[in-house]
């Protein structure tokens, strides 16, 4: 119940939003939507490539990963 409160919070701050904000925040979530799992990925399979024991790409995945743990669990793409 508490997350479907935080959504139609959201939702109702993004209404009152000026058309061209409400755009761009809304092309900014889905450019990083569409492309933070593709970076965690390809920073991985870099780090793979090299054939050496974990190193700074390999800790970039990580990172980014976590980025995209945490966008998932943002009530944004609901909204928008």
């Amino acid at each position: 119940m508490a997350k479907d409160n935080k959504t139609a919070d959201l939702r109702r701050a993004m209404q009152q939003l000026d058309p061209a904000t409400y755009q761009e925040i809304r092309e900014s979530y889905y450019r990083i939507a569409d492309n933070l799992k593709p970076l965690a990925d390809a920073l991985e399979k870099a780090d793979a490539d090299q054939g050496a024991n974990a190193g700074p790409l390999l800790d970039e995945h990580y990172l980014f990963l976590q980025m995209y743990d945490l966008l998932r669990k943002s009530n944004l793409g609901g909204v928008v």
